[in-house]
């Protein structure tokens, strides 16, 4: 027979009256207390064992990271060091469901396009405040968003596109008017590091040039303290009560502080985070081997939307404008030993500049992306007029030696691919002199202009990234660092920035991809997963589905 809701509810209330009446009937015991038994107290509240599983507030969580931060001025970098920092002390209009990678509303709370793709108006939280305590509102994030049209600014312009006005509606409403639809911009705003606005109090206090060394903004974290090449703190924002949606912690962060220490050296990150001096930090591909297995750490992998490593031609350099010699040094190329070498065979031969993991990505490419063909390349320096004298190490062309810089930042990988490189274009008599820079300075140089060669790794989410670094107008202002100058090539790429359909976006990015690799603009490596070894105490980490750190529900077991 089977029992009602109601019968169960009805059951149960007898059951418990029964269970009354056994408890509370019969005769009571006698109870004869020992005069010489020892009494026990009361427990102390203090010594009650807490709950293992829930979170506690407080501790330092300390991660490692290979490379230092340039500035924390949203507008000035391009450095993923620096977006790291600024995406823990900031919000973003946007978000991306951290599974599916779909767009949802933060700061905006929602958001209408017009038919024609060329304005979009957000309608803004009203319970948000700035770390100095002035309210976020569509006047403070227009003090941030037209900056972006100062010169100096050209960092971000890529990044929010080609804006012919901004509006603020009321003081809670924005709209941004554009020259032609921005297909990118979506997604762009979805970013907390670049696109987050600036503490209007600092930024009146500091001006532009000290910002970035005193920034602030609406985020869970609030900047605390930078040691020039050791390290910078941010400290908790007690106030904060507006995370993404997708957080358990709807308060301020379980934990007291965030230290970010910098350790550019491979194995020296690697023992800081074996002895517990670090609690979290990615894994160089060359040193997984050590955390996949060990019972202290949790290994999180993902797949990156970039590719580790490229080798940039700098097209306004000679000989590297000739395509001639692009080519040869794309075919010189081993992939694999470089592979094998640099990073202990943890990744792939990369085929194409977009990773197959990005939305866009050509699969045709991999039919004519270059392998390594050592002949087809000497064969190509031969034609280009680059010869190898009886006896000569070194390819000469009227009496100048084929010599080449390769300038790169420090870190173990890198240079182990520098390295490699090297030697193989030894074999085809080609010299490559290695030099390094900070990343600052690295960055300061290539926008110059004045290297031949350098390696560069990146992650993006979205096909425009090529207009980024093959556009004309981004040479010498933007991370165009091969200086491309291709005016057909400019007209594909404005067709994956400018136009909202999802097909013609994938066709445009297409062509690009496919231009790119033809003309040898630049050679991709490897690509590959991605690891972050997180310390046994860290409990609650976690990462979207491209990787990005979600730190707001984290907290330490001591």
């Amino acid at each position: 027979m089977k029992l009602q809701h109601g019968h169960l509810i009805l059951l149960s209330m007898l059951l418990v009256f029964f269970l009354v009446l056994a408890v509370g009937c019969g005769e009571p015991e006698e109870v004869v207390e020992d005069p010489e038994a020892e009494v026990e107290p009361d427990p102390d509240p203090d010594d009650v064992d807490e709950d293992p599983d829930e979170p506690k507030t407080g501790g330092r969580l300390v991660i490692g990271w290979d490379e230092e931060a340039d500035t924390l001025h949203p507008h000035m970098t391009a450095a993923i060091a620096s977006n790291f920092v600024m995406a823990q002390m900031g919000d973003a209009l946007l978000t991306r469901d951290p599974d599916t990678g779909d767009i949802e509303p933060h700061l905006a709370e929602s958001y209408e396009i017009s038919e024609d793709g060329r304005e979009i108006t957000f309608h803004l939280r009203q319970d948000v405040k700035f770390h100095s305590g002035e309210p976020f509102d569509a006047h403070a994030l227009h003090n941030t968003f037209k900056r972006s049209q100062w010169e100096g600014h050209e960092q971000v312009r890529g990044r929010l596109g080609p804006i012919v006005d901004l509006v603020v509606e009321d003081d809670y409403t924005y709209t941004m008017i554009y020259e032609e639809p921005f297909g990118p911009l979506l997604i762009n705003l979805a970013g907390a590091g670049y696109l987050h606005a600036m503490d209007p109090a600092h930024l009146e206090e500091y001006g532009d040039e000290d910002y970035g060394r005193n920034p602030a903004s609406t985020g869970p974290w609030k900047f605390d303290e930078w040691v020039s090449g050791e390290s910078i703190t941010l400290v908790r924002n007690e106030d904060y009560n507006w995370p993404e949606y997708f957080y358990d912690n709807r308060g301020p962060a379980y934990l007291d502080e965030i230290h970010i220490r910098y350790i550019d050296e491979g194995a020296t990150r690697m023992a800081a985070l074996e002895t517990g001096e670090i609690d979290v930090a990615s894994v160089a591909l060359a040193d997984i081997d050590t955390f996949l297995d060990h019972p202290d750490f949790e290994i999180f992998e993902f797949d990156r939307e970039g590719v580790c490593a490229s080798l940039w031609f700098n097209h306004d350099r000679e000989p590297l404008d000739d395509v001639l010699v692009r080519r040869a040094l794309a075919w010189g190329m081993n992939k694999q030993a470089i592979i094998n070498a640099a990073v202990d065979g943890y990744a792939e031969p990369a085929h194409g500049i977009l990773p197959p993991t990005m939305w866009g990505y050509w699969e045709g490419v991999e039919d004519i992306a270059y392998s390594h063909d050592p002949d087809k390349a000497a064969e190509l320096l031969d034609e280009a007029g680059w010869v190898l004298p009886n006896g000569a190490d070194v390819r000469e062309k009227d009496g100048e030696k084929l010599s080449l810089e390769l300038w790169v930042r420090p870190g173990d990988e890198v240079m182990r691919t520098a390295e490699m490189l090297q030697a193989q274009y030894a074999e085809l008599g080609v010299e490559i002199i290695i030099d390094t820079y900070e990343w600052g300075t690295l960055m300061e140089y290539l926008s110059e202009g004045r290297h031949d060669l350098t390696i560069i790794g990146y992650s993006s989410t979205d096909p425009d990234w090529l207009h980024r670094i093959f556009h004309s107008s981004e040479a010498g202002v933007g991370l165009n660092w091969a200086f491309v100058r291709d005016e057909e090539l400019d007209r594909v790429l404005e067709g994956i920035r400018y136009t909202l359909d999802p097909e013609e976006r994938a066709y445009y990015a297409k062509e690009g991809q496919r231009m790119s690799i033809e003309n040898a603009h630049w050679a991709p490596i490897y690509r590959s997963d991605q690891y972050i070894a997180v310390n046994e105490r860290v409990n609650d980490f976690r990462v979207n589905f491209r990787g990005t750190w979600l730190l707001h529900d984290v907290w330490l077991d001591d």
